[in-house]
């Protein structure tokens, strides 16, 4: 037997073997990531207009205890201070006070009115709802630190109806208008479609490629359509000098005393009697 016999070395991988597997991995992510990329954007879609509904939804289980009229801080805490008693206070319909006398409500939990694909570092999801805030000995209905500011805070992400004029009286309750928007994906500072304004606009990136608005949109019948503009097809005409035309869903077409579709987030309403500002966030 020979004493002195070596083993043999394994043979490894030679320089080019390396490049050539180095390679097709970097084709094989060149052509999947594309497509992973691609799937993670529908699921975030898929669940953002799930979560609007689901936020509609809401709305229509407090319209069944209330004549079938949608919730709204200004007929919670009335002007007065007998509880349930005397007129809406307008001044409390800001989107904030909605949604926190949804959440005090049991409609939904908070973190429901943060979309999956937010995009904003000025809207969080509130983690801390004070449910104990609510006392109606005291005329208090809801969490006043749920805010709805697109420049400072705000825990919602979703345009909603505007709570104010002739559209607060025809839509903001259970109508099961399929033609008309009252909630989505927030849009573009009036629906402008200048250079200046909608390519500056933050709402872009949300569902789009930071090149073009995209977003869900809910009607009053608790459908909802992915929409690639600001009239959307299906949707009723706004009635402007007498005519139809189009309703630009994020424009006050006939006025903010109008009654077409206006979806924005307002952070405060000031006024009295029948005249009253609504200071409208964008981003």
């Amino acid at each position: 037997m020979n004493q002195n016999k070596q083993p043999r070395a394994s043979k490894g991988f030679t320089l080019i073997e390396l490049l050539v597997v180095m390679g097709i991995i970097a084709l094989l992510l060149a052509i999947l990531l594309p497509a992973l990329n691609k799937a993670r954007a529908t699921t975030r879609r898929v669940k953002d207009q799930t979560q609007v509904q689901q936020i509609h939804k809401g709305f229509l289980t407090l319209a069944i205890d209330n004549n079938g009229l949608f919730p709204t801080p200004g007929w919670k805490n009335r002007f007065g201070t007998v509880p349930g008693r005397g007129a809406e206070d307008q001044t409390k319909n800001d989107h904030g006070a909605l949604y926190s006398v949804c959440v005090m409500e049991n409609a939904f939990d908070p973190q429901i009115l943060i979309s999956p694909s937010e995009n904003s570092p000025n809207v969080i999801s509130m983690a801390n709802y004070n449910y104990a805030s609510k006392n109606v000995a005291q005329d208090l209905w809801w969490d006043p630190q749920l805010k709805a500011d697109l420049l400072v805070l705000s825990n919602v992400s979703y345009g909603t109806h505007l709570l104010g004029g002739t559209r607060k009286t025809k839509e903001w309750k259970d109508t099961k208008n399929s033609r008309y928007a009252v909630l989505g994906n927030r849009g573009v500072q009036n629906g402008d479609l200048t250079d200046a304004i909608y390519n500056a606009s933050r709402t872009l990136g949300i569902h789009g490629n930071d090149k073009s608005w995209e977003g869900g949109i809910c009607y009053n019948d608790n459908h909802v359509t992915y929409e690639e503009g600001f009239t959307p097809l299906g949707h009723q005409f706004a009635r402007v000098n007498n005519a139809n035309v189009d309703d630009n869903i994020f424009k006050a077409d006939e006025g903010d005393q109008g009654g077409d579709a206006f979806l924005t987030l307002c952070k405060g309403v000031t006024g009295a009697g029948t005249t009253y500002t609504y200071n409208i966030t964008w981003d």
